[in-house]
């Protein structure tokens, strides 16, 4: 069915290989120049590091932080023409994504071989989770909000508590920088996309303390079939998705040591998917989603940062062909102090964090859920230490959680700077996820008894940061036990052990004009499951995930324009123990910079029309444009 994208893995393996060796290869020579001090020809600026905060809870230079990071910019997204999120991790987070449709439909991510609710999503530092599944709806949050997207992957329970055993995606919304103007943005596309937003950004008032950022969004799509004639789902209709948001960050600086801020995210829409037990006038979801956080942060003495923060995350679904109307809120209450000294710099810090669940079909009607809410305390401390060449950090957090008792995780890593920007490192962590309320109190085959997952990680990396040029290349080894799987019941049961080896490459690397970008991950999954029909344990493939998976880009700039050139790639996967098969999508993109108020671009995603699935039985995208106007007074 499809063989116009599938070919043999041996070839697909081959194929990308070579092409990632080669490119090593080219930037090799200039990569270990600049590792000795060879080249001195380059600009202040091309030394300039990355700050993140996700790696270790604090701002630090990306070749300090002991961890893989990547970040993905403002600028990136608005380059790249992509209208949905999912597609943003996917072409430059170095991960596997899958999706049930297009626009606005359940999506997974896989970082390191990990499946989604293994991942911790965050918000501007609050916790995006679904309690019921431990999913982050990442299909419903919009571009238009997002400013910059930072990746850790790797055991990360030491920092973020349960759930981060694959790592975290931590999402920065937009924040008012510069003098006060207004913005916007229109685009047109196939499917009859539509996107608008328009919002105000910058400094308010003569001493430029206030801070403010506003975007109201809308997105429209009609979709396309979502699923094959093949699919147990199928229904012959198209697959649309429409919503609106707003999102507003505002901060004010008190005086040089203190400052405190608001940011909220606000999704309402409704989506159409294929369901077997509706129809296709009937299969529909209405959706609603909120995010607050409220900060202050400042200094109690010189040296000593402090910052006290409030988060909630509300989640609404209802679907027109049956009852189940979940309300499902998430509240956390996060204290943070981080104490820098001529040796180091010591983390320490507590959080709160309350999960509760209502509605029709939850805590109202004829089947109802054992418990509605839970919830979790915490304590977290670290210490950071530089000297000279040489890096360290020691990470431990413990959590206590109602019915499941503490646990404890703790991660340490250990670097040597061969220079200001290159380092080689090692780490380890220790990981956990709390089984969710699906797992322990559903009234539809729940397992009280579940024991949480465990996981432990080990990464050895070598990395080159610059602002021009970039170099990663990582090798890591994951192991999960008492892993939670449905057997042939839909019943959730601890299985003995799921494993990943792999080994990460992240390029950037230029030649004037001419940028290249890649990532390529090469992996080796193998899990415990049961088999559908006996419901004995067998050891297979993880689903979903590829033993090869990346991205291959070129970027040309001339002038005001800017060409790119893309290919998405993924290897042959297995889903419900059927093979599906390798795929690679082309993408091409213009930028026009008609002054620095307005921006045009033209995308063409999947230029060859391949056909592919990333879910079984679900089709991927197939050729589409897109075309939108930027603008900023």
């Amino acid at each position: 069915m499809f063989s116009s994208c599938s070919f043999s893995a041996a070839r697909f393996r081959a194929s990308t290989t070579f092409l990632f060796s080669l490119l090593l290869c080219c930037s090799a020579p200039r990569v270990f120049a600049q590792s000795t001090g060879l080249v001195q020809n380059q600009s202040p600026d091309a030394q300039a590091v990355p700050i993140v905060v996700t790696a270790n809870r604090a701002a630090t230079p990306m070749t300090e932080t002991l961890s893989d990071v990547t970040v993905i910019s403002r600028r990136d997204i608005a380059d790249s023409g992509v209208a949905t999120l999912p597609e943003v991790l996917q072409s430059f987070g170095g991960m596997e994504i899958s999706q049930n449709g297009g626009a606005g439909k359940v999506s997974g991510l896989f970082l390191r071989g990990t499946r989604t609710s293994q991942t911790v999503v965050l918000i501007d530092g609050v916790r995006l989770e679904n309690p019921l599944s431990g999913g982050g709806n990442l299909e419903f949050l919009p571009i238009s909000s997002v400013d910059r997207i930072e990746i850790l992957r790797g055991p990360s329970s030491s920092l973020y508590g349960s759930g981060a055993i694959g790592g975290v995606v931590q999402i920065f919304t937009r924040q008012g920088d510069g003098p006060l103007r207004a913005n916007g943005n229109i685009g047109f596309g196939s499917q009859s996309t539509r996107q608008y937003s328009a919002g105000i950004s910058g400094r308010i008032g003569e001493t430029s303390d206030t801070r403010l950022s506003l975007t109201v969004s809308s997105d429209r799509t009609a979709g396309y079939e979502a699923t094959n004639p093949g699919s147990a789902f199928y229904q012959a209709d198209r697959d649309g998705n429409r919503q609106n948001n707003v999102t507003a960050n505002l901060q004010h600086r008190l005086n040089q040591q203190w400052q405190v801020g608001l940011s909220a995210l606000s999704t309402r829409g409704k989506s159409q998917f294929d369901d077997s037990f509706n129809t296709a006038d009937t299969s529909r979801l209405r959706f609603a989603s909120r995010t607050l956080s409220a900060f202050a942060n400042g200094q109690l003495a010189p040296g000593w940062e402090t910052s006290l923060r409030f988060g909630q995350t509300q989640i609404e679904s209802a679907y027109d062909a049956f009852v189940f109307e979940p309300k499902l809120t998430t509240s956390s209450l996060a204290w943070q102090n981080a104490i820098k000294s001529n040796a180091g710099r010591w983390l320490f810090g507590f959080e709160q964090m309350r999960q509760r669940i209502a509605g029709d079909g939850v805590t109202t009607g004829s089947s109802l859920y054992a418990r509605s809410q839970r919830q979790t305390r915490s304590w977290f401390t670290g210490y950071e230490v530089q000297d000279r060449q040489h890096l360290g950090r020691i990470h431990l957090r413990s959590d206590s959680i109602d019915e499941l008792g503490s646990h404890v995780s703790g991660s340490f890593g250990y670097g040597y700077r061969l220079d200001a920007a290159t380092v080689l490192r090692a780490s380890y962590g220790s990981a956990f996820r709390a089984p969710t309320f699906d797992d322990l109190y559903s009234p539809f085959g729940a397992n009280p008894a579940l024991r949480p997952e465990r996981a432990t990680g080990y990464e050895l990396a070598y990395e080159r940061q610059g602002a021009l040029d970039f170099l990663k290349v990582t090798g890591f080894v994951n192991r999960v036990r008492s892993a939670i799987e449905l057997d042939n019941s839909f019943v959730p049961q601890n299985l003995d052990s799921a494993r990943v080896r792999g080994l990460s490459t992240e390029l950037r690397q230029s030649w004037g004009a001419l940028v290249l970008r890649a990532n390529l991950t090469l992996q080796s999954t193998s899990g415990v499951s049961f088999d559908a029909q006996t419901n004995n344990p067998v050891t297979a493939p993880l689903s979903r995930r590829a033993r090869q998976h990346g991205m291959l880009a070129a970027d040309w700039r001339s002038g005001a324009a800017r060409y790119s050139g893309q290919w998405v790639f993924q290897g042959e996967r297995f889903d419900q123990a059927q093979r599906m098969g390798a795929y690679g999508v082309f993408n091409v993109v213009a930028n026009w910079s008609f002054s620095k108020h307005i921006d045009l671009s033209l995308r063409v995603g999947n230029l060859f029309d391949r056909q592919y699935e990333t879910a079984l039985g679900y089709n991927g995208a197939p050729r589409n444009v897109f075309a939108s106007l930027r603008w900023q007074l």
